[in-house]
């Protein structure tokens, strides 16, 4: 923009003032703005600074924080006392990035530097040290030559050696004309000269490098006081190199001719608003010149040779938040930010103006109802706006201003109700309008004051209207007027008489309610939408027929409500429907196809139809508008946040204008567009991947080459946030991954952000995303990053080698065990092969000794009876009585071996009956232990028993109990030498065992003979089983042992060599583990014998255990025990 221009426009300005902010053209209304603020996640308001850095973020400095923007979250970055890599303060004032992407912040308290790979800054000291003081307060930050920065603070100003982290300042000193006019800098500039301008609180300095020397100008002529102590931090050089200088009272051109600044002072809509005072300044990639004042927002356009002016307008939310400007930033695409003083961000983007929205409002330029139901423009190019509550709102197109005609109570030549329904202007240039329940208004727009002419339907009156609810007209090519109805069908109006015929339907094609009628090609016929379809009117004779539809697969329109229909170029007719979307029907062969949500379409209700010069349909709906290209028959839909007045448009609410503008109506007034601008987003957003976390821990983005990020093997489940930074509509922005090592395709996942990975394995992996911007263009490069998985330690190369080591171990262990469990299975079958041998010897053993003690024990009876009574007649010699006893003797001796042989057999083959009864234990084993006083006397044996108590009652079998004794006894006397010991300990025991106590009795019989060797402990109680010398037949410990069971009891021996042995019998006390067989009966009486004569040398050398002593004593007869004879041969 040249100064001659410059001088143009601020001429133009100044003699027509009046006009601002009075476009007459209805596309220049004011700009339409998006707000973000603390409530979209922004730290605080004020905002100070705004910058793009060099992959698309935004950061935006406040009062409160550092903000940095990926078009959906904000993240914020404030000072931290106990934290050092934080920001050396939370008030942000500047923001630069240099040559090397380095972020730098200038605060109220010092300089930092971001450092994004670890997400930190570092702060800069005091120049004391050679650095930046943190105590200075950092306004500006600019590039000097890629190396140094400037740094305009309350210090001076600085130039910064990036590398080393060296700063020099030049400082104001007294009395110096060619130093630095003040210390307090607000602004910096480095023009395309290479001047570096410096603004300071008092003048305006521009530095030489060469010389090392300041040159002053002064303001612009004129100025007054307070600009030239103005502190306004704005210097800004234009894209034809123009400087300009904001400062109180309004802007400052720098005049290269005349080496002087020029002032310009910005006009005002308000008199007494407060708004000269430029903060920001900012060209954008048009040419027009943004200025942010106190006072709102100025544009000045040199093409157009004009200025606008806007403000906050609280009844409009897309207006600026706040007219406290403070900064005016234009990002890569060319969208402006603005940061107000307390009004958070107001965000820009030119297609939001492509749609221009008039809603409704309070002043003359705005709808007085927002729910529009009808458009028409006259040949004058104004706009006849019918609203459904504000009667008709006229647009002026000279002035830019409304018009409201509405229902006056008191006035009956005014609009019959407010609640317009349908309107259309005839070939006279007359205007008919239909409303929801005053019938049909007829208008001549010459004659003044306007007088509406009312059509209504009265009872008994059939010429009149069949229903006071007229929802859609239509002028007929004889200039008759055709009446849809909600209610009472379709009406024809005669317009040379004034009479109104009511059509009849009686096949109900189209239905009582009457949405659209439309012309065709034929002047004869005309397209009827109703509540139950679609239906040709034949004009001529006022008769309805069917359209011939045919279609498959649900292609066939059937019954569906009609809301619109167009024909287009091709003869193509397309029906719009309430909940079937839109259909197109191909009249040559009668064959339609339907389109609806399936194919792009984004609400299956479609309101209206318009054609634009570019083979497009437009259709409105209940949710957004769409573009359906007639070659591709594919959609592009727009909603609210392109700038439409709402989702939700209205039935009969569209028009297309002489010049191809589109129109169309909603419940929040409606929208114009030229559809030639509407075009294809060509903005190719960057792609971030913002946040990597692996088991929730977070890995920094900022990697250096593929392999930096190593992850361990538990380390599988993979968290990735990405972002697209395109933030025209960032809802509509579109995303993509894969991870390279794990998908073979891309995973299209609409607008969502993130992407999960678990239970990856080990390897080299690499998560690619790309993403489209709202218009569905792809960045196909996108971002990508790499990493490793390491495997598990026991998945690596020399684990795997441990288990090669360990499998062929293994292989030879199993071959060898199994060569060694072969041997084993050999040897065991041999083992057993003997030990069944062994089993079987025993078993013919046993019975053999059981058949020859049956077969003995008869004749042995009756050997023993004639013995038994010679002796007691005593007749004969001495010599022959003593030659009867030694008889008499060996033949009991035998007798009691046979008898003890059988019990065992008895016991082996589970024959054996117990028959128990109460009995005091310890006179029991007294009477058995008298039987061995003779023989104890006889080899000085001591000999004696003890009890806990005299009296310990115990449920036993006597005469088997009696075996157990006299086996344990006997076998403690032969192997317990002379002058030994023989005891027997009874008493009563607890026992705890599985959470109960048992009661027992324990008896216990202990000899000081040598023992049995520990070899041999565990075969006791085996049967037949001997060792050393044979003595005995090694089956009375076993019988002993199968008869204390019996009791449900248990024997138990210890022994130590060379000192003795102990055999412990514990029998439970009561009667509760007894069966009632088992339990004597208190009438049965047992009668004992002495089964066995313990005189008998012979007896004694049963069960020989222990190795008897050498100098056993010879064992005497007893002549007094009886004799019983038992005669048996049940076994």
């Amino acid at each position: 923009m040249t100064f001659k221009k410059l001088i143009l426009l601020f001429t133009l300005v100044i003699f027509q003032w009046s006009l601002i902010g009075q476009d007459t053209d209805i596309n220049n209304t004011t700009l339409k703005f998006k707000n973000i603020s603390l409530q979209d996640g922004l730290s605080q308001n004020s905002v100070l600074c705004i910058l793009q850095d060099n992959e698309g973020f935004l950061w935006f400095g406040t009062r409160n924080g550092l903000n940095k923007y990926d078009g959906n979250t904000f993240t914020t970055y404030r000072y931290e006392a106990q934290d050092s890599t934080s920001l050396s303060n939370s008030y942000i004032k500047s923001l630069f990035q240099d040559d090397q992407g380095n972020l730098w912040v200038g605060t109220r308290n010092g300089l930092n530097k971001y450092d994004a790979k670890k997400n930190s800054f570092e702060r800069y000291l005091h120049p004391g040290t050679g650095k930046v003081n943190l105590k200075d307060e950092i306004w500006s930050i600019i590039d000097d030559d890629g190396d140094h920065l400037w740094i305009g603070s309350n210090f001076g100003l600085g130039r910064l050696d990036i590398a080393n982290h060296e700063i020099k300042y030049h400082r104001h000193q007294k009395g110096e004309t060619a130093g630095l006019s003040s210390n307090l800098i607000r602004a910096l500039e480095k023009t395309s000269d290479g001047k570096l301008w410096i603004k300071t609180v008092q003048h305006i300095d521009i530095f030489d490098s060469k010389t090392n020397s300041f040159t002053h100008y002064a303001y612009p002529e004129g100025a007054s006081k307070e600009m030239k102590s103005n502190s306004l931090p704005t210097l800004y050089e234009d894209n034809e190199d123009n400087l300009w200088l904001g400062i109180t009272d309004g802007l400052a051109f720098f005049n290269g001719d005349s080496n002087r600044f020029e002032f310009f002072k910005l006009p005002s809509k308000k008199e007494n608003a407060i708004t000269d005072d430029v903060r920001s300044i900012y060209e954008d990639n048009q040419g027009n010149l943004w200025v942010g004042t106190y006072g709102g927002l100025y544009i000045l356009n040199a093409d157009k040779k004009s200025i606008s002016h806007l403000v906050h307008d609280k009844n409009d939310p897309n207006s600026l938040s706040q007219n406290s400007i403070y900064k005016i930033y234009g990002d890569s695409k060319g969208d402006i930010w603005i940061g107000t003083y307390a009004g958070g961000i107001n965000y820009y983007n030119r297609n939001y103006d492509l749609f221009k929205h008039l809603p409704s409002g309070t002043n003359a330029f705005k709808l007085n109802y927002g729910v529009v139901s009808s458009l028409v423009q006259d040949q004058q190019d104004n706009l006849w706006v019918g609203t459904e509550g504000g009667g008709i709102n006229f647009y002026n197109a000279e002035t830019g201003a409304f018009s409201y005609y509405t229902h006056e109570e008191t006035d009956p030549n005014s609009l019959s109700s407010n609640n317009v329904k349908a309107m259309i202007q005839d070939h006279a240039g007359n205007f008919w309008i239909g409303t929801h329940d005053e019938g049909l208004n007829f208008l001549n727009p010459n004659n003044r004051p306007f007088t509406f002419k009312k059509f209504k339907d009265s009872p008994g009156d059939s010429l009149g209207l069949s229903n006071n609810r007229v929802i859609s007209l239509f002028e007929a090519a004889a200039g008759d007027i055709w009446i849809g109805t909600s209610g009472g069908g379709i009406n024809f109006l005669d317009t040379s008489t004034t009479s109104i015929q009511r059509i009849a339907d009686p096949s109900r094609l189209i239905g009582e309610i009457v949405f659209t009628i439309s012309g065709t090609s034929d002047p004869k016929i005309l397209l009827v939408g109703g509540d139950r379809g679609l239906g040709r009117l034949h004009t001529d004779t006022k008769r309805i027929s069917a359209v011939p539809f045919r279609g498959d697969d649900g292609d066939a329109l059937g019954s569906s409500p009609v809301l619109c229909t167009y024909i287009d170029s091709e003869n193509n007719l397309w029906i719009g429907t309430e909940g079937a979307g839109v259909y197109c029907y191909n009249k040559t062969s009668g064959i339609s196809k339907r389109y609806g949500v399936a194919e792009g379409l984004p609400n299956d209700v479609v309101y209206g139809i318009l054609p634009d010069d570019k083979n497009n349909l437009w259709l409105s709906t209940i949710q957004g508008l769409s573009r359906l290209d007639l070659q591709t028959r594919q959609f592009k839909n727009f909603d609210e946040s392109d700038g439409l007045q709402s989702n939700e448009f209205n039935y009969g609410a569209y028009l297309k204008s002489d010049k191809g503008e589109l129109f169309f109506g909603g419940v929040n007034g409606f929208n114009v567009f030229d559809p030639d601008r509407i075009t294809e987003n060509s903005f190719i957003p960057p792609v971030s991947i913002t946040s990597f976390e692996a088991n929730n821990i977070p890995f920094l983005k900022k990697i250096g080459s593929p392999g930096d990020i190593v992850l361990k093997h538990d380390q599988n489940v993979l968290d990735f946030d990405f972002v697209a930074l395109s933030f025209s509509q960032p809802n509509k922005n579109q995303y993509a991954y894969k991870l390279e090592g794990f998908d073979t395709e891309w995973n299209y996942v609409g607008n969502k952000k993130s992407a999960t990975y678990t239970n990856l394995d080990a390897g080299d992996y690499s998560f690619k995303v790309k993403a489209s911007n709202n218009d569905g263009l792809w960045n196909e490069k996108g971002e990508s990053l790499a990493f490793t998985i390491l495997s598990a330690p026991w998945r690596t190369w020399w684990a795997y080698a441990v288990y090669a080591l360990l499998f062929f171990g293994a292989l030879f262990l199993i071959r060898r065990n199994g060569i060694q469990r072969i041997e084993d299975k050999n040897k065991l079958k041999q083992e057993r092969l003997e030990k069944e041998k062994i089993e079987e010897v025993n078993r013919m053993k046993l019975q053999l000794f059981t058949n020859i003690s049956h077969d003995f024990r008869t004749p042995l009876t009756l050997i023993i009876g004639p013995m038994e009574r010679m002796l007691k007649t005593k007749e004969g010699s001495r010599f022959m009585q003593k030659q009867l006893e030694t008889m008499h003797c060996n033949a009991s001796v035998l007798m009691q071996l046979i008898n003890q042989l059988l019990d065992f057999r008895k016991a082996e083959a589970g024959k054996m009956e117990l028959q128990a009864s109460q009995n005091n234990m310890v006179s029991f084993t007294e009477d058995v232990k008298l039987a061995f006083e003779e023989l104890a006397r006889s080899r000085n044996i001591e000999y004696s028993l003890s009890a806990s108590s005299d009296d310990i009652q115990v449920w036993f079998d006597r005469v088997m109990l009696k075996k157990v004794l006299f086996n344990l006894l006997s076998n403690a006397f032969k192997f317990t030498p002379d002058d030994g010991r023989i005891t027997i300990d009874i008493k009563k025991k607890n026992k705890r065992g599985k959470g109960k106590t048992k009661n027992q009795v324990q008896l216990k019989v202990s000899d000081s003979g040598k023992g049995i060797p520990k070899e041999n402990i565990n075969l006791i109680f085996d049967r037949f089983y001997q060792f050393g010398e044979r003595f005995g037949t090694g089956i009375g410990l076993p019988l002993a042992k199968s008869l204390v069971e019996l009791h449900q009891g248990r024997i138990i021996v210890k022994s130590t060599e060379k000192k003795g042995t102990c055999f412990t019998v514990n029998l439970p006390l009561g009667k509760a583990h007894l069966s009632e067989e088992q339990r004597l009966k208190d009438d049965v009486i047992i009668q004992e014998n002495n089964l066995y004569d313990f005189d008998s040398p012979s007896y004694l050398e049963e069960e020989s255990l222990e190795q008897p002593s050498k100098d056993k004593g010879e064992v005497t007869f007893n002549e007094t025990l009886p004799s019983i004879l038992v005669v048996e041969d049940n076994l």
